[in-house]
């Protein structure tokens, strides 16, 4: 085992991403083939076209949503990878375009850690910003998201799992809005050494 997991945080993180994953399999192994299965009958009985077309419609929101749940077990293969995988998803399920346009470097913060913290605001930014494009920066300290919106004003909900994120990771999201230009930017507090550091 890892030294990363023996720390309270490793631990956290190992039990969400079991739980994950077993969340995944039953979407895509179970329930999805399950439904497969009734839509190859439905067709061999000549059933209604409107019921298979609806029993196809599920089972690709529930693959999609098994993709997008998929734990970082990523911890082989790192952040970068999973937030493309992600973005990917995005542009399928709602078109909107997310660019990363930093690919090199490190950050500070545990991988696993930040790709949760990169899907979850691009999900409340896909969901608040009316936009069809996302460009994501990520340098050592901090994690930036540019994009276009009509609104003048969001309403961002900070609580839960992004205002948890904050918290524990020692980060600060601000926010920032020029002629429908928006910055979203998460900032490492001076001298904050917490317990989801990468190197811990």
């Amino acid at each position: 085992m890892k030294e990363t997991m023996k720390t309270p945080a490793g631990e956290i993180i190992h039990m969400y991403e079991t739980m994950l994953h077993d969340l995944s399999y039953d979407l895509h192994e179970r329930y999805s083939h399950l439904l497969t299965g009734l839509l190859h009958q439905l067709e061999q009985e000549g059933g209604s076209s409107k019921s298979a077309l609806l029993l196809t419609h599920i089972i690709d929101d529930m693959r999609s949503k098994s993709n997008e749940s998929t734990p970082l077990s990523l911890a082989e293969r790192g952040a970068i990878p999973a937030i493309k995988q992600f973005s990917k998803e995005i542009e399928n399920r709602f078109g909107v375009t997310v660019r990363l346009l930093t690919e090199r470097g490190t950050f500070y913060m545990d991988s696993r850690i930040l790709f949760r913290m990169v899907q979850q605001t691009i999900l409340l930014i896909v969901e608040k910003a009316d936009t069809n494009a996302i460009d994501i920066h990520i340098k050592e300290e901090s994690v930036s998201f540019q994009f276009l919106s009509p609104h003048e004003q969001m309403d961002v909900d900070e609580k839960g799992f992004l205002r948890f994120i904050q918290k524990r990771t020692g980060m600060e999201l601000k926010i920032e809005s020029r002629s429908g230009q928006w910055f979203w930017i998460y900032l490492k507090k001076r001298g904050y050494e917490g317990d989801f550091h990468r190197d811990r």
